[in-house]
C-alpha cells in the first residue's frame, strides 16, 4: 500500500445550495467524490510499480460484466462474482484500464436519508377564483357540516365552519380528476410505488380570527394514504407577516402559519446534527401542500380581519398487485396466488 501525504486542499472544497452542488476548490484527485447519492466505497491503493503483465495475471480481462446497481453505480462483476465500482484500482484492473491517481484514492460519497416527500402545487389564480366562487354560491348556502368528524376548533365567528364538498357536481367532478392526478404523481414520483391515489373526501376550512386547528392527522382506508390542503383565501394581517417569522416578544411571526411537525426538535438537536423535524409554513393563495396521512400538523390561531380559506382532502392509496407482492414473503405471495386462484372459480 502505498501511503501518500496530503492536506486540506487536497480536497478541494463543495458548498450546498438551493442550484445545487457548487465548487469553490478544485480538488486535486486525492479524494473524488463521483455521486453523492451512492454508498460509501473504499479501496486499497496498488502499488505503483506493479506492470500490466501483473495485472493482466491478476484477472481475465475478457470475462467480466459491467452494469448499473439500484443505486445507480456503475460496476464490474468478475466471473467469481466479486464485484468492484468504477474508480477503484480493482475496477480499472478488470476492464484494462490505466491506473491512475484517480483511481487510487478512497472513493467517498454523501448518502441522504430521506425521510418523506412533501409535494408543493401551484394552482392559477383563475382556477382559484372558480373554487372560491364555487363555494360562495354552493357549498356555504348548503351548509352540510363535515366537523363532526374533525379535530378542528372554527368558532369564533358565525361564519366559522368546516363543510362538505362533494364531488358530484360539474365542479367537483373536474376537481376530483384532478386530484387524483396529483396524488398518483405524487404516488409514482416521490416513492417510485406502482399505485393510483384516489381522492376519498374534501372539505373546505373558513377560520377567523382566534379559529384554530390543533396537532392531528388524517385517517383513510388502505395501508398508505395521503393528504392535504389547498389554501383559498388568506387574511392581509398574515399575508403581510415576515417570510422568515419572527417569534421573540410576542412578535406573533407564525399566528395563521400551518405547522408540520415529524417529530421533536430543539435547538440543542440541532447543533448536534440531528435532523430538523418540524416546520411553519406561511399560507399562500393558490399553493398546495400534499404529504403522507400520518404527518401530523396544526394550523395556529391568528387575529386581525378576514377569512382564511382552504380546502382539504384525503386519497387512499391503491397499490397494483405487482407492488403488494414486494412486500410478500415467498410463502406470503404463494397464499395470495391461491387465495386469488380459488377466488376466481
Amino acid at each position: 500500500m502505498k501511503i501518500k501525504d496530503t492536506s486540506f486542499a487536497d480536497f478541494g472544497i463543495d458548498v450546498m445550495t438551493d442550484d445545487g452542488i457548487k465548487q469553490l476548490t478544485p480538488a486535486k484527485k486525492v479524494f473524488t467524490v463521483d455521486n453523492y447519492n451512492k454508498m460509501l466505497e473504499s479501496a486499497i491503493l496498488p502499488e505503483q510499480n506493479m506492470s500490466s503483465d501483473d495485472m493482466s495475471d491478476d484477472m481475465d480481462e475478457e470475462d467480466y460484466e459491467i452494469f448499473i446497481n439500484e443505486e445507480g453505480v456503475k460496476k464490474v462483476r468478475t466471473a467469481s462474482g466479486d464485484t468492484y465500482p468504477i474508480g477503484t484500482s480493482e475496477y480499472a484492473k478488470v476492464v484494462g484500464e490505466p491506473i491512475s491517481e484517480e483511481n487510487m484514492g478512497l472513493q467517498i460519497a454523501m448518502r441522504p436519508v430521506l425521510n418523506f416527500n412533501i409535494l408543493r402545487v401551484e394552482f392559477p389564480l383563475e382556477i382559484i377564483n372558480e373554487l372560491n366562487d364555487h363555494i360562495d354560491d354552493v357549498i356555504i348556502p348548503n351548509s352540510k357540516s363535515f366537523a363532526d368528524g374533525l379535530v378542528g376548533q372554527l368558532k369564533q365567528d358565525k361564519r366559522s365552519a368546516q363543510l362538505d364538498f362533494p364531488f358530484d357536481t360539474d365542479v367537483g367532478k373536474e376537481l376530483e380528476i384532478v386530484f387524483n392526478q396529483i396524488g398518483t404523481t405524487y404516488i409514482k414520483k416521490g416513492y417510485e410505488r406502482d399505485a393510483q391515489s384516489e381522492v376519498i373526501q374534501c372539505w373546505t376550512n373558513h377560520a377567523y380570527a382566534g379559529d384554530y386547528n390543533p396537532f392531528h392527522d388524517h385517517g383513510v382506508r388502505t395501508m398508505a394514504g395521503l393528504s392535504g390542503f389547498l389554501w383559498l383565501k388568506v387574511p392581509k394581517c398574515i399575508e403581510d407577516s415576515p417570510d422568515v417569522p419572527k417569534i421573540h416578544n410576542a412578535a406573533g411571526g407564525v399566528d395563521g402559519w400551518t405547522h408540520l411537525c415529524w417529530g421533536t426538535n430543539t435547538m440543542r438537536d440541532l447543533m448536534q446534527l440531528r435532523p430538523q423535524t418540524e416546520d411553519y409554513v406561511k399560507p399562500v393563495v393558490g399553493t398546495m401542500l400534499i404529504f403522507p396521512q400520518w404527518l401530523k400538523h396544526q394550523v395556529m390561531p391568528f387575529f386581525g380581519e378576514g377569512e382564511r380559506r382552504s380546502i382539504a382532502m384525503n386519497w387512499n392509496v391503491n397499490d397494483s398487485e405487482e407492488e403488494r407482492k414486494k412486500y410478500m414473503s415467498d410463502r406470503e405471495s404463494k397464499l395470495y396466488d391461491a387465495k386469488k386462484k380459488s377466488n376466481e372459480c
